[in-house]
């Protein structure tokens, strides 16, 4: 090794000792969902695996005056396989999710009916970390309910999320 090979190592060691460290994406984190993904409420995420309860608004059904809007109490749990940070400092990735849902009006009233009123939801979808605490998602939902019903619909969602 020549000199200026080793002038050009110790130069760059020195650097990167001395530069500010990056911190480590949060493995914990606590989120509030303001809009629709996976549902409007809180999730905790620790690790690879979120835990969310919210309200969930949805075309489920149609009225005598066209399509209307159900109103669904939704918990779940929510895997995020694979993580990258695509520039924010956080991690954003695909994430799947599977809920279990009661509705709260219209056709899946669950007052009406237990087994009307209730359903199983699956998402599959995108999650990214915009900025320190901005998330956007977008994905697709199936609502699997009794007598057949299925809804097949977008997912999209707007949080805001810190780290625990």
């Amino acid at each position: 090794m020549n000199h200026r090979t080793a002038a050009s190592v110790v130069l760059l060691v020195a650097v990167a000792a001395t530069s500010p460290a990056t911190a480590a994406p949060a493995e914990r984190e606590l989120t509030v969902h303001g809009f629709r993904s996976p549902s409007m409420g809180v999730e905790l995420r620790d690790g690879w695996l979120g835990f969310h309860l919210g309200l969930f608004p949805l075309i489920a059904d149609e009225g005598d005056d066209g399509t209307r809007t159900t109103w669904f109490v939704k918990t779940g749990v929510t895997a995020y396989p694979w993580r990258v940070d695509l520039g924010s400092g956080r991690l954003s990735g695909p994430f799947v999710s599977l809920s279990l849902m009661q509705g709260l009006n219209n056709e899946w009233n669950v007052s009406t009916s237990v087994g009307d009123g209730a359903g199983v939801h699956g998402e599959l979808g995108f999650r990214w970390a915009v900025s320190s605490g901005l998330d956007l998602r977008l994905g697709l939902g199936v609502l699997f309910g009794s007598e057949s019903r299925v809804v097949v619909h977008p997912t999209p969602g707007i949080s805001w999320t810190v780290a625990l």
